[in-house]
């Protein structure tokens, strides 16, 4: 929550720690409240945090990848937190350790494959061409429910693995 007392800035994290944002520039100031005008518009919560963690991304200042140093910047961690908010919004994101949400609303690549009668690596690669939304985490891709049940298939592509797979 982003909050102003007699000129100081101040955010407050979803864990309860109140970071002070007079340190950080105008251009950074910028961002995050932009970064709160996109998720008052309900955009979605993964291309919210792909706008703070892809390469590219403003948070990361030329960086290819989420370092230790800008992990712990302050423009890095209000920003994941504003994200975060999102995330909990949408359903996509546990508040805690002990929320099922988190598990209700996402799903596995092999779970995604099973509904849609297609293999892992057609889900996979509907997932990197952004037809099926999702994030990678490390090595595993987590999905989201409804855009795995929204997605459709090709009849004729279903048919065709599934010929190859008999062959």
């Amino acid at each position: 929550m982003l909050s102003s007392r007699a000129r100081r800035m101040q955010y407050q994290l979803l864990t309860g720690e109140t970071l002070e944002l007079s340190g950080l520039s105008r251009a950074d100031m910028g961002f995050l409240l932009g970064l709160m005008g996109r998720t008052t518009a309900e955009e979605d919560y993964f291309s919210l945090e792909r706008s703070v963690c892809a390469p590219g991304a403003y948070p990361l200042r030329g960086s290819p990848r989420v370092t230790q140093r800008i992990h712990d910047s302050l423009l890095f961690r209000v920003a994941e937190d504003i994200v975060d908010r999102a995330g909990i919004r949408q359903g996509v994101v546990a508040p805690d350790p002990g929320d099922r949400r988190v598990t209700e609303a996402i799903v596995s690549v092999t779970e995604a494959a099973k509904r849609l009668g297609v293999t892992r690596s057609a889900v996979i690669k509907a997932a990197r061409a952004g037809r099926i939304q999702g994030k990678k985490v490390g090595h595993t891709w987590a999905l989201l429910r409804r855009s795995v049940a929204s997605y459709r298939v090709a009849q004729h592509r279903v048919e065709a693995g599934r010929a190859s797979r008999r062959a």
